[in-house]
Formats: structure tokens, C-alpha cells, sequence
């Protein structure tokens, strides 16, 4: 399984990252992050100390023709890494969303793939995608509610 950890730099509690990194199966694991100072580069440190598969994605900076390059660069690079995730494990601090790490967030939610937001206070949110059949009724089933609601009004 590819598992994905990001997260925003300001990210304070290097312990949280290094229990999810070992918390996973080393064997079937594959982790992929960038080489971010922070959240990611602990996931680096902490996988390697695990002899854990780190796939690094790095924005292609060659032939950059200008300063305005430089953010698209970066952003290609969270869109192939987010792409290549199974699930995306999103560290947060304090400031909340912001900056990459809520483009990776939010490009995993448009793309389906399972998000898990951890914030600095050590709370979690999960985000799943993918609706369960009752939470998004077939069009006969709005037909038969408008039937009823004309029926008994």
C-alpha cells in the first residue's frame, strides 16, 4: 500500500509522525512524501530507520524561466505525489490548512483517495470520498420521496 504523509513545515510534534510511520507494516508499505523539512523529512528518517520503501517526489526545477515557474513546479510535484497515494496522511498545525498542504488535501478529496488530517493536539479527522449508496439515493428513490410528499400533503 502507498501511504502518503505531508504536512505543513510549522508541524511541531515530531513523535506523532514518526508513531504513524511505525505503526505501518514495513513489509507492504510503500511511503510517499517529498523532502520537505519537517513532517516529511521525519518520515524519511523515521522509514530508513525501519528499512521502509520511500518513494520522494521533487519539483523539477530545470529550466525555470522566471520566479512565477517556481510555484507551478512545486504544485506539479504535490499533484503527482498526491496521484501516487493510496491514502494521504495530512499533518496540521496550529494555522490550520494552508499553502501545500491544503492543495494535497484537497486535490486527494477531488480524486477520491482517503485523507486523514492530524492536527498538533494529537485529534484526527478522517475524510472519506467515497459515499456509501444511502448517502447519495438513486433517482427512483427521489421520485418515490416526491411521490410520498405529494401523497400526504
Amino acid at each position: 500500500m502507498k501511504i502518503g504523509i505531508v504536512g505543513a513545515r510549522k508541524f511541531q510534534n515530531r513523535k506523532a509522525v514518526i508513531a504513524l510511520v511505525n505503526a505501518l507494516n514495513a513489509q507492504t508499505t510503500i511511503i510517499i512524501t517529498s523532502q520537505c523539512r519537517g513532517v516529511c523529512s521525519w518520515s524519511i528518517v523515521a522509514a530508513a530507520e525501519r528499512n521502509m520503501k520511500v518513494e520522494i517526489y521533487a519539483p523539477d526545477l530545470t529550466a525555470v524561466r522566471s520566479w512565477f515557474d517556481v510555484p507551478k513546479r512545486y504544485y506539479t510535484r504535490n499533484r503527482e505525489l498526491v496521484e501516487a497515494c493510496d491514502i494521504l496522511y495530512a499533518f496540521v498545525s496550529g494555522d490550520g490548512l494552508v499553502g501545500g498542504t491544503l492543495f494535497e488535501v484537497a486535490y486527494a478529496i477531488k480524486l477520491g483517495i482517503p485523507v486523514q488530517i492530524r492536527r498538533e493536539n494529537g485529534s484526527h479527522q478522517m475524510i472519506y470520498q467515497n459515499q456509501f449508496p444511502f448517502m447519495n439515493p438513486p433517482v427512483f428513490l427521489d421520485n418515490w420521496q416526491a411521490f410520498f410528499r405529494q401523497a400526504l400533503s
